[in-house]
C-alpha cells in the first residue's frame, strides 16, 4: 500500500470530526495539522482522536500559516459556507493533492465555480462531502432502480427542514445519485420567509416546495417544513413498483415481491444496527475511496466536485424560481445567492423580526456569528 496521506483540517467542528473519523478508521491517512481560531476547539479535537496512532496534529490559528508550514497531501475544509471559497482556493494554490470540502459546496454558485476552476488549474482533486452516497441503503436502492426493479422512475419525494442549502443539498444529491447522476434539466418552486432565519451565516427560508425534472423523465419533489416530517429517506415511485428508502432500510414492492420486501444492508465496515451506523459507515467508505482517487488507484470518485456543484445549483434554482416566478432551465445563469437578492430587494419582508442562526449552537465563547476567513 502507498504511504499514508498527510491531512490538514481547517475548522474543528462536527463536520470536520466526521471527516477525521473516516480518515483515521480507513487507515489510509495521518492527520498532521489543524487550523481553527479557537485553541479550545483544537484541544477538544485532540482529545477526541487521542486513541489513534495516526493522529499527531500541530495547531495553527491561521489556516494560511498551516498551508505554508505543513507538508500536506489533503486538506479538509469544514468551516461555515462563506469560508469555503477562500480556503479551497488557498489550499489549491499551496500544492496539495486534494481537498475535501464540506457541503454545501459554497454560499453561491459563483463561488463554487471559482473553486472548481482554481482546483482544475492547479491539478488539485476537489471533492464535496456528500457522504450519504456511501450509505449501503442508498446504494442498494440505486442498484434496484438501475436493474429495473420498479420500471421507469416517475417521482421521488423527500421531506426537509432547516433551509434548502443547509439540509436539502443532501437530498438534491441523493436524487441524482439514485438515478445514476443524470442532469437536472429544470427546477420550479416557491418559498416562505416570515422570520429572519439563517444557517451558518447564510439566510434561509422558513418553508419551501421544490420540483425538479431530470434527463430521462424522472421528477422529484422536496417538501421543506410544510409538514412535521423530515429526514434523509425518500419515497420512490416507478412505472412498475415502489421503493421506501431510509438511511438504513430499503423496502421494495413490485409485481414479484409478494408485498413489501424488506432489506437491511450491512456496510463494508459496520453491521446494520451498530451505533451511528449510517454516519460512521459512510465516513469511512468515503475516506477509503477518496484515498484511492487521490493516490491514482481509481480514476473516478462518487463525491467529485461536479456533483456537489450540481446539488448546490439545484437548491439555489428553487430560490431563483421563486425570485423570477419562472420554471428555471438548467444550468442556472444567476451566480449570486437568489435568496439574498430577494431579501435585499425587499421581496421577502420579515413579519417577525429578530435575526437568529440555527447553527449558532456550534460556536464557542461569546461568538454569535462565524468568521468567514478562518473558521
Amino acid at each position: 500500500m502507498a504511504d499514508k496521506l498527510r491531512v490538514g483540517v481547517i475548522g474543528c467542528g462536527d463536520m470536520s470530526r466526521n471527516h477525521a473519523f473516516g480518515y483515521l478508521r480507513s487507515d489510509r491517512y495521518e492527520i498532521v495539522a489543524l487550523a481553527d481560531l479557537s485553541t479550545e476547539a483544537m484541544s477538544d479535537f485532540d482529545e477526541h482522536f487521542a486513541e489513534y496512532s495516526d493522529y499527531k496534529a500541530e495547531h495553527f490559528t491561521d489556516f494560511r500559516e498551516m498551508l505554508e508550514k505543513s507538508t500536506l497531501d489533503v486538506v479538509s475544509v469544514g468551516v461555515w459556507d462563506k469560508g469555503h471559497r477562500a480556503m479551497t482556493l488557498a489550499a489549491a494554490a499551496s500544492g496539495v493533492k486534494a481537498i475535501l470540502c464540506e457541503k454545501p459546496m459554497a454560499d453561491t454558485i459563483g463561488a463554487a465555480a471559482d473553486m472548481r476552476l482554481v482546483c482544475e488549474r492547479n491539478n488539485v482533486k476537489l471533492a464535496v462531502g456528500h457522504q450519504r452516497r456511501w450509505i449501503p441503503a442508498y446504494t442498494m436502492a440505486k442498484e434496484m432502480i438501475a436493474d429495473g426493479e420498479i420500471g421507469d422512475v416517475r417521482m421521488i419525494t423527500a421531506f426537509a427542514r432547516d433551509g434548502l442549502p443547509n439540509y436539502s443539498s443532501h437530498q438534491a444529491d441523493m436524487f441524482r445519485y439514485l438515478l445514476g447522476d443524470p442532469e437536472c434539466t429544470w427546477v420550479m418552486g416557491n418559498i416562505e420567509r416570515e422570520t429572519d432565519q439563517w444557517a451558518r451565516a447564510i439566510p434561509i427560508e422558513d418553508k419551501a416546495l421544490a420540483m425538479f425534472g431530470f434527463e430521462g423523465g424522472a421528477q422529484a419533489v422536496i417538501l421543506a417544513s410544510l409538514t412535521p416530517r423530515a429526514g434523509w429517506g425518500a419515497w420512490i415511485s416507478g412505472s412498475e413498483g415502489l421503493i421506501d428508502l431510509s438511511l438504513t432500510d430499503v423496502k421494495l414492492m413490485n409485481a414479484t415481491s409478494g408485498g413489501w420486501q424488506h432489506h437491511k444492508p450491512d456496510g463494508d465496515y459496520l453491521k446494520y444496527g451498530d451505533d451511528d451506523f449510517e454516519v460512521r459507515e459512510a465516513a469511512i467508505a468515503q475516506a477509503r475511496d477518496f484515498a484511492a482517487w487521490v493516490s491514482g488507484e481509481a480514476t473516478e470518485f462518487r463525491g467529485e466536485a461536479q456533483h456537489g456543484y450540481k446539488a448546490l445549483e439545484m437548491v439555489h434554482a428553487v430560490y431563483e424560481s421563486a425570485r423570477t416566478h419562472t420554471q428555471v432551465q438548467m444550468p442556472m445563469k444567476t451566480m449570486v445567492h437568489p435568496l439574498e437578492l430577494m431579501i435585499e430587494e425587499g421581496h421577502l419582508p420579515v413579519r417577525y423580526p429578530g435575526r437568529y442562526d440555527i447553527r449558532n449552537r456550534s460556536l464557542r465563547g461569546e461568538n454569535t456569528a462565524s468568521d468567514e476567513e478562518n473558521g
